[in-house]
């Protein structure tokens, strides 16, 4: 599997340090700033790009105004993916909250709202497949797109294309009891998705006190997931021109003991991390 990393501002530094190639850039930025311009940093220092990232894209989204300029600036994104070497551009399963991941608004769980996803993925599929370049959705509880069955679902309504794919996200489908004992959850992901698969992504979550259920993000080293078991089931499933990218860390510290463990899960699984 072909290794990325997000560390906030600290990414490329990281990416270099340990020996990572992949790093993430955004489709603002790639429309925006151009291919050239937005690629340069990163050849400056050996890196290139696992993903580029349309989360503003939520065809859901009740703020009409963003989401027209989100979709004009996703539509100029995708002829560009693939002069960067990714062909994987990722975008919101769908959420009425204009959060986007923020918050959620019931309305995205009606049978309705994959309907409505799919309708405004249509022409962007499309053009996705004109330009061999990959639409993978990132699953989130929040979103229309909420586990293997509504992605599969979406897919059918979208008319079945290839380009159009999900991410394995894991702890994004986590429930109350899926943080206690995660396996059943990540066996049926992994699974569920086969012949699916967009990004692997891995990030650690866990359950903080408080009067009520709160969890928040974690490093992957607090997180109850096995990450051996979700290396192990995604190995024959990641596409070879896919990346696993290990995110949502906050420092060089917790990237440094995270990317140890994340190898020492590579080795139990018997997956190479390149």
């Amino acid at each position: 599997m072909r290794l990325g990393v997000e560390v906030g501002k600290h990414t490329h530094d990281v990416a270099v340090e340990h020996g990572i190639k992949g790093v993430p850039i955004s489709a603002d930025q790639l429309v925006n700033d151009g291919v050239d311009a937005t690629l340069a940093p990163l050849r400056e220092r050996g890196l290139e790009v696992c993903q580029i990232g349309a989360f503003g894209f939520n065809p859901l989204s009740v703020d009409s105004e963003a989401q027209t300029r989100q979709t004009e600036m996703f539509a100029s994104a995708i002829p560009l993916a693939a002069d960067t070497g990714c062909a994987y551009i990722v975008i919101n399963g769908g959420n009425y909250h204009p959060s986007g991941f923020g918050a959620a608004d019931s309305r995205n769980f009606m049978d309705e709202s994959l309907a409505a996803v799919a309708e405004a993925l249509k022409p962007m599929l499309e053009l996705a497949e004109r330009h061999k370049s990959k639409l993978s959705i990132e699953p989130y509880l929040k979103t229309a797109v909420n586990s293997p069955e509504s992605f599969l679902r979406l897919k059918e309504l979208a008319g079945g294309s290839d380009a159009l794919r999900c991410n394995i996200d894991v702890t994004s489908l986590y429930t109350y009891q899926d943080l206690w004992d995660p396996a059943p959850k990540v066996e049926h992901i992994c699974n569920g998705l086969a012949g699916h698969y967009g990004l692997g992504h891995i990030k650690g979550v866990a359950l903080k006190e408080g009067f009520h259920i709160h969890v928040e993000l974690a490093p992957i080293t607090e997180d109850t997931t096995d990450w051996s078991q979700m290396l192990r089931l995604m190995a024959p499933h990641l596409p070879d021109d896919s990346w696993l990218i290990l995110e949502h860390m906050f420092s060089p510290e917790e990237a440094r003991a995270s990317l140890s463990h994340l190898r020492k899960a590579a080795d139990q699984a018997g997956v190479r991390l390149e």
